[in-house]
Protein backbone atom coordinates (compact mmCIF):
# COMPACT_ATOMS: atom_id res chain seq x y z
CA UNK A 1 0.00 0.00 0.00
CA UNK A 2 1.56 3.01 -1.10
CA UNK A 3 -1.29 5.64 -1.32
CA UNK A 4 1.39 8.44 0.29
CA UNK A 5 4.12 7.74 -1.94
CA UNK A 6 2.04 7.88 -5.08
CA UNK A 7 0.66 10.99 -4.19
CA UNK A 8 2.67 13.07 -1.28
CA UNK A 9 0.07 15.17 0.32
CA UNK A 10 -1.62 15.12 3.44
CA UNK A 11 -5.12 14.27 2.66
CA UNK A 12 -3.24 10.77 0.75
CA UNK A 13 -1.19 10.39 4.33
CA UNK A 14 -4.54 10.39 5.50
CA UNK A 15 -6.07 7.95 3.55
CA UNK A 16 -3.53 5.18 4.01
CA UNK A 17 -3.27 5.27 7.66
CA UNK A 18 -7.51 4.79 7.90
CA UNK A 19 -6.94 1.67 5.59
CA UNK A 20 -3.82 0.49 8.06
CA UNK A 21 -5.68 1.20 11.09
CA UNK A 22 -8.60 -1.24 9.43
CA UNK A 23 -6.63 -4.16 8.64
CA UNK A 24 -8.88 -7.37 9.63
CA UNK A 25 -7.69 -10.38 7.91
CA UNK A 26 -8.40 -13.46 9.72
CA UNK A 27 -10.80 -11.74 11.80
CA UNK A 28 -14.51 -13.30 11.63
CA UNK A 29 -16.53 -10.61 9.41
CA UNK A 30 -19.60 -12.07 10.08
CA UNK A 31 -19.12 -11.75 14.02
CA UNK A 32 -17.54 -8.05 13.89
CA UNK A 33 -20.42 -7.13 11.64
CA UNK A 34 -23.26 -8.84 14.10
CA UNK A 35 -21.26 -6.44 16.52
CA UNK A 36 -21.14 -3.20 14.89
CA UNK A 37 -24.96 -3.75 13.37
CA UNK A 38 -26.18 -4.46 17.69
CA UNK A 39 -24.38 -1.52 18.43
CA UNK A 40 -26.91 0.90 15.93
CA UNK A 41 -24.15 1.26 12.94
CA UNK A 42 -25.81 2.26 9.38
CA UNK A 43 -23.06 0.77 7.93
CA UNK A 44 -23.93 -2.78 8.20
CA UNK A 45 -20.60 -3.84 7.91
CA UNK A 46 -16.95 -5.02 10.03
CA UNK A 47 -16.07 -1.81 9.36
CA UNK A 48 -12.44 -3.85 8.73
CA UNK A 49 -10.76 -4.86 5.51
CA UNK A 50 -10.37 -9.17 5.36
CA UNK A 51 -9.15 -9.55 2.53
CA UNK A 52 -5.33 -8.50 0.48
CA UNK A 53 -8.51 -8.33 -3.00
CA UNK A 54 -10.44 -5.67 -1.24
CA UNK A 55 -7.31 -4.19 0.40
CA UNK A 56 -5.75 -3.72 -2.93
CA UNK A 57 -8.97 -2.21 -4.29
CA UNK A 58 -9.86 0.39 -1.80
CA UNK A 59 -5.78 1.39 -1.92
CA UNK A 60 -6.06 1.92 -5.77
CA UNK A 61 -9.40 3.71 -5.46
CA UNK A 62 -8.12 5.69 -2.83
CA UNK A 63 -5.21 6.83 -4.70
CA UNK A 64 -7.25 8.28 -7.37
CA UNK A 65 -9.27 9.74 -4.87
CA UNK A 66 -6.27 11.62 -3.22
CA UNK A 67 -5.39 12.72 -6.59
CA UNK A 68 -8.40 14.11 -7.67
CA UNK A 69 -8.37 16.09 -4.19
CA UNK A 70 -4.86 17.66 -4.52
CA UNK A 71 -5.72 18.84 -8.25
CA UNK A 72 -9.06 20.11 -7.08
CA UNK A 73 -9.08 20.96 -2.65
CA UNK A 74 -5.80 21.06 -2.25
CA UNK A 75 -6.44 22.93 0.84
CA UNK A 76 -8.38 19.58 2.42
CA UNK A 77 -6.04 17.52 4.51
CA UNK A 78 -8.41 15.09 6.52
CA UNK A 79 -11.27 12.84 5.83
CA UNK A 80 -13.71 14.79 8.28
CA UNK A 81 -13.21 17.78 6.63
CA UNK A 82 -13.98 16.24 3.13
CA UNK A 83 -17.16 14.65 4.00
CA UNK A 84 -18.31 17.76 6.02
CA UNK A 85 -18.11 19.26 2.10
CA UNK A 86 -19.14 16.93 0.33
CA UNK A 87 -15.95 16.33 -1.38
CA UNK A 88 -16.84 12.40 -1.75
CA UNK A 89 -19.77 13.34 -3.57
CA UNK A 90 -18.20 15.70 -6.16
CA UNK A 91 -15.33 13.00 -6.52
CA UNK A 92 -18.30 9.95 -7.43
CA UNK A 93 -20.09 12.68 -9.44
CA UNK A 94 -16.73 13.13 -11.47
CA UNK A 95 -16.59 9.41 -12.31
CA UNK A 96 -19.80 9.09 -13.75
CA UNK A 97 -19.53 12.57 -15.68
CA UNK A 98 -16.81 11.54 -17.13
CA UNK A 99 -18.88 8.68 -19.06
CA UNK A 100 -15.79 6.52 -19.18
CA UNK A 101 -16.35 4.13 -15.95
CA UNK A 102 -18.91 0.85 -15.21
CA UNK A 103 -21.45 1.16 -12.72
CA UNK A 104 -19.77 -1.52 -10.77
CA UNK A 105 -16.46 0.64 -10.94
CA UNK A 106 -18.35 3.57 -9.55
CA UNK A 107 -19.71 1.25 -7.41
CA UNK A 108 -16.70 0.37 -6.21
CA UNK A 109 -14.69 3.90 -5.65
CA UNK A 110 -18.32 4.63 -3.75
CA UNK A 111 -17.42 1.61 -1.41
CA UNK A 112 -13.55 2.75 -1.05
CA UNK A 113 -15.32 6.38 -0.22
CA UNK A 114 -17.60 5.04 2.09
CA UNK A 115 -15.51 2.85 4.47
CA UNK A 116 -12.78 5.86 5.05
CA UNK A 117 -15.03 8.56 5.79
CA UNK A 118 -17.27 6.15 7.77
CA UNK A 119 -20.85 6.33 6.07
CA UNK A 120 -22.87 4.21 3.66
CA UNK A 121 -22.48 4.05 -0.31
CA UNK A 122 -26.02 6.20 -0.61
CA UNK A 123 -24.80 8.89 1.68
CA UNK A 124 -21.42 8.91 -0.51
CA UNK A 125 -23.41 9.22 -3.86
CA UNK A 126 -27.22 7.86 -3.80
CA UNK A 127 -27.69 8.37 -7.60
CA UNK A 128 -25.30 5.97 -9.16
CA UNK A 129 -25.82 4.35 -11.99
CA UNK A 130 -27.20 1.08 -11.31
CA UNK A 131 -25.32 -2.12 -11.36
CA UNK A 132 -27.12 -4.99 -13.40
CA UNK A 133 -26.21 -8.76 -12.84
CA UNK A 134 -26.79 -8.96 -16.86
CA UNK A 135 -24.04 -6.52 -17.63
CA UNK A 136 -20.98 -8.17 -15.37
CA UNK A 137 -18.49 -9.77 -17.68
CA UNK A 138 -16.56 -11.33 -15.41
CA UNK A 139 -15.56 -15.39 -15.99
CA UNK A 140 -18.72 -15.20 -18.53
CA UNK A 141 -16.46 -16.61 -21.51
CA UNK A 142 -15.17 -19.65 -19.39
CA UNK A 143 -17.32 -22.43 -20.19
CA UNK A 144 -17.64 -26.16 -19.36
CA UNK A 145 -15.98 -26.82 -22.75
CA UNK A 146 -13.07 -24.56 -22.16
CA UNK A 147 -12.89 -26.05 -19.01
CA UNK A 148 -12.54 -29.62 -20.21
CA UNK A 149 -10.10 -28.73 -23.00
CA UNK A 150 -7.87 -27.37 -19.96
CA UNK A 151 -8.03 -30.35 -17.81
CA UNK A 152 -7.12 -32.81 -20.03
CA UNK A 153 -4.58 -30.55 -21.68
CA UNK A 154 -3.17 -30.70 -17.77
CA UNK A 155 -4.10 -34.52 -17.46
CA UNK A 156 -1.79 -35.20 -20.40
CA UNK A 157 0.99 -33.07 -20.12
CA UNK A 158 0.71 -31.88 -16.26
CA UNK A 159 1.87 -30.68 -14.05
CA UNK A 160 -0.58 -33.53 -12.31
CA UNK A 161 -0.92 -31.32 -9.44
CA UNK A 162 -3.10 -28.39 -11.62
CA UNK A 163 -4.74 -31.09 -12.55
CA UNK A 164 -5.82 -32.38 -9.75
CA UNK A 165 -6.66 -28.87 -8.09
CA UNK A 166 -9.11 -28.45 -11.12
CA UNK A 167 -11.35 -31.30 -10.19
CA UNK A 168 -11.18 -30.30 -6.52
CA UNK A 169 -12.48 -27.15 -7.38
CA UNK A 170 -14.94 -28.29 -9.71
CA UNK A 171 -16.24 -30.34 -6.83
CA UNK A 172 -15.55 -27.60 -3.70
CA UNK A 173 -16.05 -24.31 -6.00
CA UNK A 174 -12.80 -23.13 -3.83
CA UNK A 175 -11.67 -19.80 -4.15
CA UNK A 176 -8.35 -19.53 -5.49
CA UNK A 177 -6.57 -18.29 -2.39
CA UNK A 178 -7.97 -21.47 -0.51
CA UNK A 179 -7.58 -23.61 -3.27
CA UNK A 180 -3.70 -22.91 -2.91
CA UNK A 181 -4.00 -23.46 0.84
CA UNK A 182 -5.97 -26.61 0.89
CA UNK A 183 -4.73 -30.39 2.17
CA UNK A 184 -6.33 -33.75 2.02
CA UNK A 185 -7.10 -33.57 5.81
CA UNK A 186 -9.30 -30.65 5.13
CA UNK A 187 -11.82 -33.63 3.66
CA UNK A 188 -13.90 -35.65 5.65
CA UNK A 189 -16.04 -38.61 4.02
CA UNK A 190 -19.28 -38.62 5.97
CA UNK A 191 -20.25 -42.14 5.00
CA UNK A 192 -22.19 -40.93 1.90
CA UNK A 193 -20.23 -38.27 0.26
CA UNK A 194 -17.02 -35.67 0.83
CA UNK A 195 -17.13 -32.53 2.82
CA UNK A 196 -14.31 -29.54 2.88
CA UNK A 197 -14.49 -28.14 5.91
CA UNK A 198 -12.07 -24.23 6.01
CA UNK A 199 -11.24 -23.20 9.58
CA UNK A 200 -11.03 -19.33 8.25
CA UNK A 201 -8.23 -19.73 11.62
CA UNK A 202 -6.60 -22.06 13.79
CA UNK A 203 -9.19 -21.49 16.30
CA UNK A 204 -12.02 -23.33 14.22
CA UNK A 205 -9.76 -26.44 13.72
CA UNK A 206 -13.10 -29.28 13.00
CA UNK A 207 -11.42 -32.60 12.12
CA UNK A 208 -8.29 -34.61 13.72
CA UNK A 209 -5.49 -33.43 11.71
CA UNK A 210 -6.73 -30.96 9.90
CA UNK A 211 -4.88 -27.86 8.28
CA UNK A 212 -5.94 -24.22 8.76
CA UNK A 213 -7.20 -22.82 5.77
CA UNK A 214 -7.20 -18.87 5.92
CA UNK A 215 -10.25 -17.76 4.12
CA UNK A 216 -11.97 -14.17 3.09
CA UNK A 217 -13.10 -12.57 6.57
CA UNK A 218 -11.62 -15.69 8.74
CA UNK A 219 -14.92 -17.13 8.19
CA UNK A 220 -15.48 -20.85 8.94
CA UNK A 221 -17.44 -22.89 6.69
CA UNK A 222 -18.29 -26.29 5.55
CA UNK A 223 -18.62 -27.44 2.22
CA UNK A 224 -20.94 -29.38 0.50
CA UNK A 225 -19.72 -31.93 -2.32
CA UNK A 226 -22.29 -33.81 -4.28
CA UNK A 227 -21.38 -37.74 -4.23
CA UNK A 228 -21.26 -38.03 -7.98
CA UNK A 229 -17.20 -37.05 -7.15
CA UNK A 230 -16.78 -39.54 -4.37
CA UNK A 231 -14.41 -41.60 -7.07
CA UNK A 232 -12.36 -38.47 -7.79
CA UNK A 233 -11.88 -36.79 -4.43
CA UNK A 234 -10.83 -40.23 -3.34
CA UNK A 235 -8.31 -40.68 -5.94
CA UNK A 236 -7.25 -37.00 -4.96
CA UNK A 237 -6.30 -37.39 -1.90
CA UNK A 238 -4.64 -40.63 -1.31
CA UNK A 239 -1.88 -39.23 -3.95
CA UNK A 240 -1.09 -36.42 -1.35
CA UNK A 241 0.26 -36.37 2.14
CA UNK A 242 -2.34 -35.58 4.92
CA UNK A 243 -0.82 -31.99 5.32
CA UNK A 244 0.47 -31.61 1.73
CA UNK A 245 -0.98 -28.10 -0.19
CA UNK A 246 -2.88 -30.10 -3.11
CA UNK A 247 -1.60 -27.39 -5.26
CA UNK A 248 0.36 -24.40 -4.01
CA UNK A 249 0.09 -22.62 -6.90
CA UNK A 250 -2.69 -22.40 -9.53
CA UNK A 251 -1.95 -20.67 -12.85
CA UNK A 252 -2.89 -17.69 -14.01
CA UNK A 253 -5.18 -19.06 -16.62
CA UNK A 254 -6.86 -21.13 -14.77
CA UNK A 255 -10.41 -19.53 -14.33
CA UNK A 256 -10.99 -20.45 -10.88
CA UNK A 257 -13.84 -18.22 -10.74
CA UNK A 258 -15.55 -19.44 -13.90
CA UNK A 259 -15.17 -22.90 -11.60
CA UNK A 260 -16.92 -21.88 -9.11
CA UNK A 261 -19.98 -20.46 -11.24
CA UNK A 262 -19.61 -24.26 -12.23
CA UNK A 263 -20.10 -25.57 -8.76
CA UNK A 264 -22.65 -22.80 -7.25
CA UNK A 265 -24.88 -24.06 -10.76
CA UNK A 266 -24.69 -28.00 -10.19
CA UNK A 267 -25.15 -27.24 -6.59
CA UNK A 268 -28.36 -25.51 -6.69
CA UNK A 269 -29.68 -27.84 -9.51
CA UNK A 270 -29.44 -30.51 -6.66
CA UNK A 271 -30.99 -29.15 -4.17
CA UNK A 272 -33.17 -26.54 -5.65
CA UNK A 273 -37.21 -27.84 -6.24
CA UNK A 274 -39.68 -26.60 -8.85
CA UNK A 275 -40.53 -23.35 -8.36
CA UNK A 276 -44.59 -24.55 -8.55
CA UNK A 277 -44.05 -26.89 -5.65
CA UNK A 278 -43.28 -23.59 -3.26
CA UNK A 279 -46.33 -22.11 -1.92
CA UNK A 280 -45.98 -18.43 -2.68
CA UNK A 281 -46.67 -18.16 1.53
CA UNK A 282 -43.83 -19.95 2.21
CA UNK A 283 -40.94 -18.27 4.05
CA UNK A 284 -37.63 -19.08 4.87
CA UNK A 285 -35.27 -17.17 7.16
CA UNK A 286 -32.81 -14.97 5.86
CA UNK A 287 -30.49 -13.12 8.33
CA UNK A 288 -32.68 -13.45 11.39
CA UNK A 289 -34.92 -11.97 8.57
CA UNK A 290 -38.51 -13.94 7.35
CA UNK A 291 -38.86 -13.89 3.39
CA UNK A 292 -40.07 -15.39 0.67
CA UNK A 293 -38.68 -18.74 -0.32
CA UNK A 294 -39.62 -17.51 -3.76
CA UNK A 295 -36.84 -15.46 -4.06
CA UNK A 296 -38.06 -12.62 -7.22
CA UNK A 297 -34.19 -11.43 -9.14
CA UNK A 298 -34.36 -8.09 -10.48
CA UNK A 299 -35.18 -9.64 -14.03
CA UNK A 300 -38.05 -11.20 -12.87
CA UNK A 301 -36.65 -14.74 -12.04
CA UNK A 302 -37.71 -17.10 -9.55
CA UNK A 303 -35.55 -19.22 -7.20
CA UNK A 304 -35.88 -21.32 -4.41
CA UNK A 305 -33.91 -19.26 -1.75
CA UNK A 306 -34.00 -21.90 0.29
CA UNK A 307 -31.38 -23.59 -2.02
CA UNK A 308 -29.71 -21.02 -2.76
CA UNK A 309 -28.68 -19.99 0.67
CA UNK A 310 -27.20 -23.35 0.45
CA UNK A 311 -25.17 -22.67 -2.37
CA UNK A 312 -24.30 -19.72 -0.57
CA UNK A 313 -23.72 -21.01 2.77
CA UNK A 314 -20.80 -23.04 0.36
CA UNK A 315 -19.18 -20.47 -1.44
CA UNK A 316 -18.19 -18.64 1.82
CA UNK A 317 -21.29 -15.55 1.00
CA UNK A 318 -24.42 -16.71 2.95
CA UNK A 319 -26.61 -14.01 0.90
CA UNK A 320 -29.05 -15.47 -1.56
CA UNK A 321 -28.44 -12.03 -3.95
CA UNK A 322 -24.93 -12.85 -4.36
CA UNK A 323 -25.46 -16.29 -5.57
CA UNK A 324 -28.06 -15.16 -8.21
CA UNK A 325 -26.08 -12.49 -9.14
CA UNK A 326 -22.43 -13.21 -9.42
CA UNK A 327 -22.36 -17.02 -9.68
CA UNK A 328 -25.95 -18.50 -11.36
CA UNK A 329 -25.65 -16.40 -14.71
CA UNK A 330 -25.28 -19.69 -16.91
CA UNK A 331 -28.67 -20.87 -15.45
CA UNK A 332 -30.09 -17.36 -15.56
CA UNK A 333 -28.78 -17.31 -19.60
CA UNK A 334 -30.54 -20.59 -19.72
CA UNK A 335 -34.05 -19.18 -18.57
CA UNK A 336 -33.43 -16.10 -21.16
CA UNK A 337 -33.61 -18.76 -23.81
CA UNK A 338 -36.90 -20.35 -22.46
CA UNK A 339 -38.73 -17.38 -21.68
Amino acid sequence: MNIAQVVPTRFAQACEQKLLSSLGKGISKHSERARNIAAGSERMSSDLLHSDDTINSYANCLTQYACWMKENHPDCHRLQIAKKRHYDHEFIQHLISTHVYAPTTIKQYAAALAFVHGCTMNQVHNARPTVRAEDATRSRSYTEEKFSRQLQYRLKYGPACVAAIMQICRATGLRRDEAEQVCPSNFHFTGTHYVCHLSGNPDHLKFPGEKTVWTKGGRMRTIEILPKYNDVVYRILSFCDPNEKICPKIPDRIDVHGIRSMYACELYLAFARPIDMIKPSDRTMEHDKSRPTRYRDRQGYVWDRAALLRVSSSLGHNRSEVVVRHYLWRLRQEKSKIS
